[in-house]
């Protein structure tokens, strides 16, 4: 098994962990609720709190008053933690009897510290180096593209060469790079999924956190958010934070109202002012992606003092061995 796959099984351990905590939360929510209905009240005025700033934070293009609406939730959030943790106390229970515990309380079990560009947690690095090595299936990583098999007809072969040139460069800097965003874009086959599980995996090799999601994922943590009303968003909260987002086939996903659109824009826009790396593969030009999304979305995701686009043009790779 080769790190990449390591890390990513690891990453998989850490999620159960983490919704087995989260299934302890319940039962202690559940336990406290029943002995306190206002601790209940409380929570649910929290949630939709939150839920209520982010739609408004949404609809207000100035960042100054986003700033505004973000401070007077804090403001509004800390009366309702501090009356929650009145309560617990006056039950007998500690305060953070209705948060999450953790198996590491430096990571939080997300095998993560630090912030961007976040890097693996100790727990995680004793945990991936106990692991066994042995047994492998070879990865698509960049030692393992081979230029052989791609067509030399029309500069097909050229353009791959230079586009794994460009990411690898990409990969062996980051975070420490000129243009935070990649646009990877062409036809269906031309080694677009392949360059971006090269830039995944070289980049988790040398110790950085990444998350690699298709765009169909992408949408459902959208929908979930949007769908839960503020109670299921973590998932979204993950994406708009990860340092390092990479996401597959942007265009595949389905084109639902009041969620796509404005939660796509929500996430490039805001993970464009947390300075955090994106990059996408699409089978969609600029021009469909305009139609699809709408100017802000493209103007954003082409903005070229902070992408870089890369287009790539030629036959089926897969049709000529690469995989």
């Amino acid at each position: 098994m080769t790190r990449a796959e390591r890390i990513r099984a690891l990453l998989d351990e850490y999620a159960r962990q983490r919704y087995q905590n989260e299934r302890e939360q319940r039962a202690r929510e559940r336990e406290a609720f029943a002995r306190d209905p206002e601790l209940e009240t409380l929570r649910a005025r929290s949630l939709a709190l939150a839920t209520q700033s982010l739609r408004a934070a949404m609809d207000e293009p100035d960042k100054e008053k986003r700033r505004a609406i973000a401070g007077q939730m804090r403001q509004k959030g800390a009366l309702i933690n501090a009356e929650t943790r009145r309560r617990l106390r006056a039950l007998g229970l500690a305060e953070d009897y209705l948060e999450e515990h953790y198996r590491c309380p430096e990571c939080r079990d997300t095998g993560y510290v630090g912030d961007a560009p976040a890097r693996f947690c100790a727990c995680f690095e004793r945990r991936l180096a106990a692991m066994e090595t042995e047994g492998a299936p070879q990865e698509q990583t960049f030692e393992t593209f081979n230029a052989a098999f791609v067509p030399e007809e029309g500069g097909q072969r050229e353009r791959l060469i230079k586009a794994r040139d460009a990411l690898e460069k990409f990969a062996d800097r980051y975070p420490d790079v000129p243009q935070r965003n990649i646009v990877l874009s062409g036809a269906g086959g031309l080694g677009k999924s392949f360059l971006l599980n090269c830039v995944y995996e070289r980049v988790s090799r040398r110790g950085y956190a990444a998350t690699r999601v298709t765009a169909f994922r992408m949408f459902d943590e959208m929908r979930k958010r949007h769908m839960s009303g503020g109670e299921d968003a973590d998932g979204f909260a993950a994406l708009l934070e990860a340092p390092l987002l990479l996401v597959d086939d942007l265009g595949t996903e389905p084109l639902m109202r009041n969620i796509t659109v404005e939660y796509l824009f929500l996430l490039v826009n805001e993970r464009m002012e947390a300075a955090l790396s994106t990059m996408f593969t699409t089978n969609l030009t600029p021009a469909q992606i305009q139609e699809r999304y709408g100017e802000r979305v493209c103007s954003r995701l082409f903005d070229r003092s902070r992408a870089l686009a890369i287009k790539l043009e030629g036959k089926d790779l897969r049709l000529h061995g690469i995989r």
